[in-house]
């Protein structure tokens, strides 16, 4: 919950980060920006907290499924 007006006075009057699917990071705020704001908290290389609406067994073997259907050529560097 931040105090702004973000999608009220919209950003150059055209969109904000909350309409186009960016979650809110409360960049209005005081406090902002805070450190480690984006990182995944893990214990064990298991993420501490997963997504609402799923169960932490469903999600990880959700995200095991994916990482192994990963395309090689997508995480290497384009000019060596």
């Amino acid at each position: 919950m931040t105090h702004s007006n973000c999608n009220r006075i919209l950003w150059n009057d055209v969109n904000t980060k909350t309409r186009v699917g960016m979650p809110c990071i409360g960049c209005t705020e005081a406090d902002f920006p805070r450190d480690n704001m984006l990182e995944t908290k893990k214990n064990i290389g298991i993420p501490d907290e997963v997504p609402l609406g799923i169960h932490k067994r469903a999600y990880l073997s959700l995200t095991g499924i994916a990482k192994t259907f990963k395309i090689e050529r997508l995480h290497k560097k384009l000019i060596d």
